[in-house]
């Protein structure tokens, strides 16, 4: 994985918050399209060499945004295993603006596909119907997106997953485990102290969030909230260290 990357994904994930008029400043050279409907918003931004994919997250304000996390019903979509209902009717209404795109400006650019909270559930599925192999997926905060027969397809086609939680975020743990959701890729885990962690296990999981409660206890705060912020994601990723697979002592 490379670190800068991290970075500049995480960073396009934030600016997908920002209307197109403050999205612009960040971008120049104009290099770039918004699309929304219905709720769902996305920025294709491309260079000489890249042609990526960012999806915005979850507004508390946007009735649609609630309205896809709420449908949580697992959605069969053939033999790729079945996924969040929600997230898929969100992304089928920009899907044909996401195909256009691609069409029209792919080229000989390498795709990539980004986004935070919500928006990660949309990158992920957008990466999933384009059946890019060579592609590349940076997630930031994801939900849970489909079934383990969903997981174990996509992981099969997918080499370039990098997927990112921060300790307590609460939106990683939805929808839950026992309603037979499962996450993609690898996890790259970011601890309390900002240590970055591939694929930690159960106790080393458990032992970050006791640590992430009590410190949220003491400054009066919901840490598992605190921890999905996406400028959160952008801070710890910024001059990112080697991830390690073992907690340092």
């Amino acid at each position: 994985m490379d670190n800068t990357r991290a970075y500049e994904m995480a960073l396009l994930s934030e600016q997908a918050y920002f209307p197109p008029e403050e999205f612009a400043k960040a971008h120049t050279d104009g290099n770039f399209r918004f699309h929304s409907k219905e709720g769902t918003q996305f920025y294709t931004v491309w260079t000489d060499d890249e042609l990526m994919f960012v999806f915005r997250g979850t507004e508390v304000s946007e009735f649609a945004d609630l309205k896809a996390d709420l449908q949580f019903q697992l959605l069969p979509i053939g033999t790729e295993g079945s996924v969040h209902k929600g997230f898929w009717a969100a992304l089928d209404v920009v899907w044909e603006d996401v195909v256009s795109d691609y069409n029209e400006l792919c080229e000989e650019r390498h795709v990539v596909f980004t986004g935070h909270s919500l928006g990660a559930a949309l990158a992920t599925l957008a990466m999933s119907k384009l059946e890019l192999r060579t592609a590349e997926l940076y997630t930031f905060g994801s939900p849970r997106v489909g079934d383990d027969i969903f997981r174990a397809t996509f992981n099969y086609r997918f080499s370039h997953i990098y997927r990112f939680r921060n300790q307590n975020d609460v939106v990683t743990r939805h929808p839950m485990a026992i309603w037979d959701y499962r996450h993609v890729g690898k996890c790259y885990y970011f601890t309390g102290v900002g240590n970055c962690l591939e694929n930690p296990g159960f106790w080393v999981r458990l032992k970050q969030f006791m640590i992430g409660m009590c410190r949220g206890a003491a400054i009066k705060k919901v840490d598992s909230f605190r921890d999905h912020s996406v400028a959160n994601y952008v801070k710890l990723t910024r001059g990112l260290p080697l991830c390690s697979p073992k907690e340092p002592t």
